[in-house]
């Protein structure tokens, strides 16, 4: 235990990283707590922690500023080939494009894989054999079916990409990589979120799922605030394997948190990978001591925190993201060059028992995203 992530340069995650956000009163108690320092953290770090998380929390209202109206018509009758991960949150994310190529009018044309190398590289095969006239898929980076891709560029179809490792490059020739490595901010928010909810007493389990090499960047981008905000916060990690979720994990995690009673905290950053844990961590008489965090959180881990079984979510705008991906194909199809897709952050907001609003399914964080996007597109 007590393993600490080797200094790293300061990376800047304040106010001006998360944009000029009107501070809201925390949950969570952090701005409210003592001037004196406290365990793992100094007032300064301690307040830079309850600045971040404040903002954090608040729900955004507008889509990424660098968006602008395409100003020329988008061509009807495309189809898109949608490659899922293998995890259900990404059947989730391709229900939210199909509802986007609907206002377009384009089909969408669905292939499912295990998450499995073989399945995955399967898969991008099947639709380099359909050409289609443009592909999304997420979570898998491109070494797994490099030379699919590389037919699919060679053929002039556009490929868009989110969560992974990688941006768009020429070398890759994806046309946009979104919420990529550079990108992402889920690990820091995260961080700040433990920081400043413990008051700098934090020890923390971080349970990986290596198989995602986005969460590399995520759990990096943990690592740094996490050292940054609380360097005598104590962590440990665990990984685990798709195939374990919600199977094995839970006695893992309890396991691990039997043999390491100084453990307060578990972060996941697939909120998908904690399901059944807080169940098991009560079982075993644990929860009073014990708080779950999650990053790119779903409906479930929504409805954990707003009944009080997980401490706190963060929602990525799952809905503005697949339509950013539409979005994106519509500005290729239209002629029209796009923003600078590699750095355009994500919208990300933190959730604690009472700033959930849904706990049924996935939900819009900027409300009114969809007429947003058709007044970029100019349709009805």
């Amino acid at each position: 235990m007590n393993r600490r992530p080797q200094p790293r340069p300061r990376r800047v995650l304040g106010a001006l990283a998360l944009g000029v956000l009107p501070l809201l009163a925390t949950a969570c108690g952090g701005a409210g707590g003592s001037a004196s320092t406290i365990d793992g953290s100094d007032e300064e770090q301690l307040a830079e922690a309850a600045e971040i998380n404040e903002a954090a929390q608040q729900r955004p209202t507008e889509l990424q500023e660098q968006l602008v109206p395409i100003g020329a018509p988008v061509p009807e009758g495309k189809t898109i080939v949608s490659i899922l991960c293998g995890l259900t949150a990404c059947e989730e994310l391709n229900n939210i494009f199909v509802e986007a190529a609907d206002v377009l009018g384009w089909e969408v044309v669905t292939l499912t894989t295990t998450g499995a190398p073989e399945s995955v590289k399967d898969a991008w095969a099947q639709a380099v054999r359909m050409e289609p006239d443009g592909v999304i898929a997420s979570g898998h980076d491109t070494h797994l079916y490099a030379a699919e891709l590389a037919q699919l560029v060679e053929m002039g179809i556009p490929v868009v990409q989110n969560s992974l490792s990688e941006q768009a490059t020429e070398e890759n020739g994806l046309l946009a990589s979104f919420n990529n490595s550079v990108t992402t901010r889920a690990g820091g928010l995260a961080a700040s979120f433990i920081v400043d909810h413990s008051q700098g007493s934090a020890s923390t389990l971080y349970v990986d799922i290596p198989a995602f090499a986005v969460l590399a960047a995520v759990r990096e981008n943990f690592e740094e605030n996490y050292d940054e905000l609380c360097p005598g916060c104590e962590y440990d990690t665990m990984d685990i394997s798709i195939t374990q979720v919600g199977k094995e994990v839970p006695n893992l995690v309890v396991s691990k948190l039997r043999a390491n009673p100084q453990i307060n905290y578990v972060m996941f950053p697939s909120g998908a990978a904690s399901t059944g844990v807080a169940a098991a961590v009560r079982a075993a008489g644990l929860s009073d001591r014990v708080e779950i965090v999650t990053s790119s959180s779903g409906a479930t881990n929504f409805a954990a925190v707003a009944a009080g079984d997980e401490l706190a979510a963060q929602a990525l705008g799952f809905y503005e993201l697949m339509w950013l991906e539409a979005d994106t194909l519509a500005r290729h199809f239209a002629g029209v060059e796009p923003a600078d897709l590699n750095e355009l952050p994500m919208i990300r907001q933190t959730l604690v028992a009472d700033n959930v609003v849904e706990t049924e399914g996935l939900y819009p964080l900027v409300e009114d995203y969809d007429e947003q996007f058709k007044a970029l597109w100019g349709v009805e």
